[in-house]
């Protein structure tokens, strides 16, 4: 009894050992695939940039993580302003990228977000102090 109970759990395991290698290759949907970093609305952009700032500052992080995260979350903002910048037309529908953003450039949008990023730390320093 000892010896049948044995082979079945050698072969289970064989079984679920080999069986990957055999079947076919899975193609993941990344468009289909939804983010945290999706659903960030802009204040929260700003708060996670001013919690960046502090980290550094404070040694927490490298320079090299911390300059691609900012960029990162600095990319988040202008594309988060960007979205903002977008007026309804009188349908109701937003219009098109490309008519929206010629008046904005990148370091407008840059200044926009360092303004943001002042004002949460006044605030912070308010309810702190």
């Amino acid at each position: 009894m000892g010896y049948v109970v044995s082979t079945l759990i050698v072969s289970l395991c064989l079984y679920l050992i080999i069986r990957p290698f055999f079947e076919k290759e899975t193609q993941w949907q990344t468009e289909n695939l939804k983010d945290d970093l999706d659903e960030l609305n802009l204040e929260q952009i700003y708060a996670t940039l001013n919690e960046l700032e502090m980290e550094y500052n404070m040694g927490k992080i490298p320079e090299k993580d911390y300059d691609k995260s900012k960029e990162q979350y600095e990319r988040m903002a202008a594309h988060k302003l960007k979205e903002e910048a977008y007026t309804a037309d009188e349908t109701g529908e937003a219009k098109e990228t490309e008519e929206v953003i010629t008046g904005k450039d990148d370091e407008v949008l840059e200044d926009e977000i360092e303004q943001e990023l002042e004002e949460l730390r006044k605030q912070r320093l308010i309810r702190g102090g």
